[in-house]
């Protein structure tokens, strides 16, 4: 256990150093990217994903894989838009707005657990699944039909901190206390860690799935609700890329695939580390789709870092003995 919380020490480290440089090339490169102004808009902007960053860190240190984190996104604020517009409280579009994350987590648990079927294969499905919902439902329309009261969360600040931020942060602060401080949560690690010898040792494995499948359904969909405070509005595309994103960062910042290892701290400077990457992108004038390139070579480094070293080993040896 001391060593992978030594091992976890240390890519957090990595990151704080990365980001740090990250920050000083751009503030080099661009002056614009100091300002208050452009850091408010990144620390807003990756607000959502962080949430979703967290669900993804619970999801994987189980063991299990939840791609249908965007497709819920979406959902919620579609939910939340129908429900305003029937003329109901704020609070109660909300609540359902959650209630439609969490009925996609128990969902996705019920086909896991009951039929023994693959995380992947079930997400994908249930992903598909929920996006069709929406663009049926939406018809490529969005929907602004928010109270003001809600949507003027979105220019809240508390001491020149975004309000959005706050939430991420403080949802940040709750998950690792779960995660860190809670029986639940060393159940969490043990199922991902070896999830036969965490049923043999009295852990209710598949309750604790139908647990982090619901909570990473609600966080989704809290993501979904940060997202229309953000942007003002609905939209059937929310949360379109964001499998891609989230999972790059979540894997940058420590956390296994494979269960067993990570830290929302981590993932959280991933996802930070991203945005900055985007943010440069941005500043310096270069098309933001190859920032999802980017995204997208560095998964596959890090994912597979192992074999490629291993492959070029073996390259150099061959080429040595030639």
């Amino acid at each position: 256990m001391k060593k992978l919380v030594m091992s976890q020490m240390k890519i957090i480290l990595a990151l704080v150093v990365v980001n740090a440089a990250i920050m000083a090339f751009l503030t080099f490169l661009s002056p614009a990217f100091l300002t208050y102004s452009n850091i408010v808009s990144l620390l807003t902007r990756m607000s959502e994903l962080g949430i979703l960053a967290i669900a993804v860190t619970i999801t994987f240190i189980s063991g299990g894989f939840d791609l249908s984190i965007g497709a819920v996104m979406a959902l919620s604020g579609m939910i939340a838009g129908h429900v305003s517009i029937a003329g109901y409280p704020l609070f109660l579009s909300i609540l359902f707005a959650l209630g439609g994350g969490a009925a996609v987590g128990i969902m996705n648990a019920s086909l896991i657990v009951k039929l023994n079927l693959q995380p992947f294969v079930v997400t994908l499905a249930t992903m598909t699944m929920v996006r069709s919902i929406v663009y049926g439902v939406m018809r490529g329309r969005t929907i602004t039909a928010f109270p003001d009261s809600f949507l003027e969360l979105g220019y809240l600040y508390i001491f020149r901190i975004p309000f959005l931020f706050i939430v991420l942060v403080i949802s940040g602060v709750l998950a690792t206390l779960l995660l860190r401080k809670t029986t639940l949560g060393r159940y969490i690690f043990a199922m991902g860690g070896n999830e036969r010898a965490a049923f043999l040792s009295g852990v209710s494995v598949n309750l604790m799935k139908y647990f982090v499948y619901i909570l990473s359904g609600v966080l989704s969909a809290l993501a979904g609700l940060l997202l229309v405070i953000r942007i003002r509005a609905a939209i059937p595309d929310a949360g379109l890329n964001a499998p891609l994103e989230v999972i790059t960062a979540v894997v940058i910042g420590g956390t296994l695939i494979t269960g067993g290892k990570g830290s929302i701290l981590g993932s959280l400077l991933g996802i930070l580390a991203m945005f900055l990457l985007i943010n440069g992108f941005s500043l310096l004038g270069l098309s933001p789709f190859w920032s999802v390139i980017v995204l997208g070579i560095i998964l596959i480094v890090v994912v597979g870092q192992e074999g490629i070293v291993k492959s070029l080993f073996g390259f150099l040896r061959r080429k040595v003995r030639i």
